[in-house]
């Protein structure tokens, strides 16, 4: 509407001065004209995206994007992450939407199969090389059941992984390498001979028995693609009976890396183990500086693997957009500024790993749980309260497992027989035309 506005302001003036004057010319002929005509290409001209998230990562890379687009105008609204959801919803039910959007990991499921966001797999967008260099088992989060369409891409993720104290290990008689270590501890039966055998000699190779929880929720979906619920699946099973063994032989020094207590665990050598995301390695060459060269890095144990859902997110393309190709060009640089740390991984003294780049990449690879559901929000509030009992004194037991378990199971079952109904239909319907 602006340049109608600019046409009928135009003209009125033409009109008054026309009425005052004798020398008046053809408004095509008029300096007025060719302002007027600037006014619009400059009007055509101005690019602004609009990108919603929940958290501001583009400091770094948004200036490049700027150098290389001149004539394009950012617009970063960040929204308070316990609002985002529903303001995200209000906005597409509304039609008020922005170019992109930032997704949380976590809550991927709540946009799964809804309209909204662009097929980032139309010709317009798919570039074979741009999504061959992204690890599949993300990618797949995105995908549609018959894996033609994609609604967003990985903008910013962190492995979680397995860091331990090689010389202790090596001193006991354990693998130190990392990928040997990574087989090793992959065996359940393993991994509890060692933690038992060092706790012996002072060690530990967990921080708590909580901590192996939140390593299995952090990194896993619980829903599969028939919406079944995988909690009494491998190796989520394998995983909650560890757990409930770890308590029973007391296993753990129960401390939190975080703090104080933490530290001295790490100081005095009795913590020699433990599960976090990638972005911990700097933390820990904070925590204790005096250790160099004598931590690694390797995959999670009993076979588990993924990223931190809680901290790792996705970018997506609004249907609604009036800039997708621009739009495309921002997700795409952005993206690929992430991907820039884990592409070119420079090995670090601090750590025995000889290659840190393919320890990454082996995690990131391999295949992860479940997958992104629209019940996700609801499992993780239950488990979000038993977490919270069993930090405020809960013990955590096979039975208290097995009833979150089948509180679950109970909560969702309405919602899941509904979806998996319209799933078959799809399914029938599909198998009609082929």
């Amino acid at each position: 509407m602006k340049p109608f506005r600019i046409w009928i302001a135009a003209i009125s003036i033409l009109i008054l001065v026309g009425c005052h004057s004798s020398s008046f010319k053809p408004f095509q002929e008029s300096s007025l004209s060719s302002d007027l005509v600037e006014v619009e290409e400059e009007s055509a001209q101005v690019n602004e995206l609009v990108i919603w998230t929940h958290r501001n990562v583009f400091e770094d890379s948004l200036p490049e994007f700027l150098d290389m687009h001149p004539d394009v105008d950012v617009n970063i609204k960040v929204i308070d992450e316990n609002i985002l959801i529903k303001e995200y919803r209000q906005g597409m039910l509304a039609g008020k939407t922005p170019d992109l959007y930032i997704l949380p990991d976590y809550a991927l499921g709540e946009f799964t199969g809804i309209s909204g966001f662009e097929n980032l797999y139309e010709k317009r967008y798919y570039e074979e090389s741009f999504f061959d260099r992204r690890p599949e088992s993300l990618l797949n989060h995105y995908k549609s059941e018959d894996g033609t369409e994609m609604f967003a891409i990985p903008l910013l993720f962190f492995p979680y992984v397995t860091y331990y104290r090689a010389d202790i290990l090596s001193e006991y008689g354990y693998p130190s390498d990392p990928l040997e270590l990574s087989s090793f501890i992959n065996d359940d039966e393993n991994w509890l001979e060692m933690a038992q055998d060092l706790k012996e000699n002072g060690h530990y190779i967990l921080d708590s028995e909580h901590m192996l929880l939140e390593m299995l929720l952090r990194t896993n979906y619980f829903l599969d693609e028939e919406f079944e619920y995988l909690g009494g699946d491998e190796p989520f099973v394998t995983t909650f009976n560890i757990v409930t063994e770890v308590v029973e032989k007391d296993l753990s020094p129960y401390v939190n890396i975080w703090d104080e207590r933490g530290r001295e665990a790490f100081q005095n050598d009795e913590l020699v183990m433990f599960q976090m995301a990638s972005y911990v390695a700097s933390h820990l060459q904070e925590w204790v500086p005096e250790q160099n060269g004598k931590w690694g890095i390797t995959t999670l144990p009993f076979g588990l693997a993924g990223v931190d859902k809680q901290a790792s997110m996705s970018i997506a393309i609004s249907e609604k957009s009036q800039h997708k190709d621009l739009a495309w060009e921002f997700a795409k640089k952005m993206a690929d500024d992430m991907l820039y740390i884990y592409e070119h991984v420079e090995n670090d003294p601090y750590f025995i790993n000889p290659d840190l780049k393919q320890l990454y990449w082996i995690t990131l690879k391999k295949e992860v749980l479940g997958t992104p559901q629209s019940l996700d929000q609801d499992i993780k509030f239950i488990w979000d309260v038993a977490m919270k009992d069993f930090h405020g004194g809960k013990a955590i037991t096979s039975e208290a497992i097995e009833n979150i378990n089948e509180e679950i199971k109970e909560r969702i079952k309405y919602d899941q027989r509904a979806l998996q109904n319209l799933l078959n239909t799809k399914t029938q319907e599909e198998a009609k035309w082929k």
